[in-house]
């Protein structure tokens, strides 16, 4: 059995999705695949891949137990998710398995290796994604809903995908994401934004940023949203902008996505090649397009 799933980008509504606000997503082109098959030996063989190399392994008794790993902790969280899986449907791991993920993104991007996994494990087990992920990873589930969509979406988390979207080509033709070379740990991030007070006008502001966001289809109007989010959400966490730290001579709009300080962030520009070099110039050589990333 071969299973797949996309994964995403949060492009507004990061941190604030989490108390109920609107988020912008899109699933991506990059994504990870899971096969599934039958092996003699009781228990369970787990591989994954990042790319073509093996990133973690792990082998588990038929009861479960971790009998090797690569590494001691993901083989406990796969434990975890395997027995959770088992006491929602037990015909699915009745008989020895060996179990296959492959991404086609180095994970330090920050693409959705868990939250793919959550969608895989759900395909395979006929079990609900946002099941799984309350009872392993957590979150708001705007990654989860987007290993399964087609087009940009907005999401809440009280009431999942609100609708599918497509922003102005306008916009998307003048939008550059790069890596910013480190890997965010999402979770002391959220733990750290759930123990501050969130008025519900700064979750209303959020929501009409976002609206703009969808609705213009002027690349001027687009980077306002994206300057208004950033001064929201620096104000909100007590932390300059990506753009006053680190490109304070950078002549557009820079944006942070997901958990503030890593992963990738958003730029726009007038001249392709003038951005390019402007980040090249400074070492951030990881960069794609809109069209490079968004799933088709």
């Amino acid at each position: 059995m071969n299973f797949s799933a996309s994964g995403k980008l949060l492009l507004f509504g990061e941190y604030l999705v989490l108390r109920g606000a609107l988020c912008l997503a899109i699933p991506l082109r990059f994504g990870q695949k899971m096969s599934v098959s039958r092996q003699e030996a009781e228990g369970i063989r787990w591989i994954a891949r990042a790319e073509e190399t093996i990133w973690f392994s792990a082998t588990f008794s038929k009861d479960l137990n971790v009998i090797q790993s690569s590494n001691s902790d993901k083989a406990e969280a796969i434990r975890d998710l395997l027995i959770f899986l088992k006491t929602k449907n037990t015909a699915i791991l009745d008989s020895g398995l060996n179990i296959e993920t492959q991404t086609n993104f180095p994970i330090e991007w920050g693409f959705g290796t868990s939250s793919t996994l959550v969608s895989l494990l759900s395909k395979w087990s006929e079990i609900d994604p946002y099941i799984i992920l309350k009872n392993s990873f957590g979150g708001s589930g705007y990654d989860v809903a987007c290993a399964n969509a087609d087009h940009p979406i907005l999401y809440k988390t009280a009431g999942g995908v609100i609708e599918s979207v497509e922003l102005a080509k306008a916009v998307t033709s003048q939008t550059l994401f790069i890596f910013s070379g480190k890997k965010q740990a999402t979770t002391p991030e959220v733990e750290r934004f759930n123990t501050l007070e969130i008025t519900a006008d700064r979750i209303e502001k959020m929501n009409q940023i976002i609206s703009t966001a969808v609705t213009t289809s002027e690349i001027e109007t687009f980077e306002n949203a994206m300057n208004a989010s950033e001064a929201l959400l620096s104000e909100i966490l007590n932390r300059p902008t990506i753009k006053e730290e680190n490109f304070a001579d950078y002549p557009f709009a820079i944006k942070s996505l997901g958990a503030w300080g890593g992963d990738f962030f958003m730029a726009t520009y007038r001249s392709e090649d003038d951005a390019r070099s402007y980040f090249n110039e400074l070492g951030y050589d990881i960069q794609f397009t809109y069209d490079e990333l968004i799933k088709e």
